[in-house]
C-alpha cells in the first residue's frame, strides 16, 4: 500500500497533576502532561483548548466506540469492567493519569510485535478526522484505516511509529471528508518501537 506522507503538528500541552498509579511492570512517572498531536494532510492546525477532553466530549459530530476487538488483550477475563480488555477502549474517555491504568486497553505482551485494534461506532458517517486517547507509552500506532459499509478498507494515516513524551496524548488524524460512509476504524500498532505497555483509552470518530 503507497505510503501518506502527513506533516504534524503539536497543538499543545497541559500540565494536569502529580501522582502515583498501580502499574503492571514499569515505573509511572510523578508529573503528569497532555499533549496532543493533530496530523492533517495539509497545513497544520494551530489550536490552543483548556480542557481537550471536555471540548471533544463536547463536539456535536463526534461519537465514542461501542464495540472493540484486539489482536491480544492482558485481561485474564472478557467484558467490559475487565481491565485491560478492548471493551476497555469503548465509551467516553476515563482515564485522567499518565501511566499503566486497567481502564485503558493492554495488548498481552509489551513489545512482542504488531498489534492492532478494530472499533465499531453507532453511526454510519462521513468521516473528516480520527481521536486516539493514549495513556501509556504512546507513539506506537503507525496506521489508521477506516471499514467503510462494503467492507473496504481505506488508509487515511501512516507513519513511521515513534517514541513520545510520557504523557497522557491525543493522536488526531485529520483528512478531508470520506467519500465513503464508515462505522469502523482499525488502528495498527508497532509495539516494539515504543518499550513498555502501549495502552489507550478511547476512540473517537468524527464526521457527518
Amino acid at each position: 500500500m503507497k505510503k501518506i506522507i502527513i506533516p504534524v503538528a503539536i497543538i499543545s500541552t497541559i500540565s494536569l497533576f502529580s501522582c502515583n498509579n498501580g502499574e503492571k511492570k514499569d515505573d509511572n512517572k510523578t508529573v503528569v502532561e497532555k499533549a496532543v498531536t493533530t496530523i492533517v494532510k495539509e497545513e497544520p492546525k494551530e489550536v490552543t483548548v483548556v480542557n481537550i477532553d471536555e471540548a471533544y466530549l463536547n463536539d456535536g459530530n463526534g461519537q465514542w466506540a461501542v464495540d472493540a476487538k484486539a489482536s491480544s488483550t492482558y485481561a485474564s477475563v472478557t467484558g467490559k469492567n475487565a481491565s485491560w480488555s478492548p471493551e476497555q477502549m469503548t465509551g467516553k474517555p476515563n482515564v485522567e493519569k499518565y501511566g499503566d491504568n486497567g481502564n485503558a486497553w493492554a495488548s498481552k505482551e509489551q513489545d512482542k510485535g504488531t498489534e492492532w485494534v478494530k472499533l465499531n461506532f453507532e453511526n454510519e458517517v462521513n468521516a473528516t478526522e480520527i481521536r486516539i486517547k493514549e495513556t501509556y507509552n504512546p507513539g506506537a500506532i503507525k496506521k489508521i484505516e477506516l471499514i467503510d459499509t462494503n467492507n473496504k478498507s481505506h488508509t487515511v494515516y501512516e507513519s513511521n511509529a515513534e517514541k513520545k513524551d510520557a504523557s497522557i496524548q491525543y493522536l488526531v488524524a485529520s483528512f478531508e471528508k470520506t467519500e465513503y460512509k464508515t462505522k469502523t476504524v482499525k488502528i495498527t500498532i508497532d509495539s516494539p518501537t515504543v518499550s513498555g505497555w502501549n495502552e489507550i483509552d478511547a476512540v473517537q470518530l468524527v464526521g457527518e
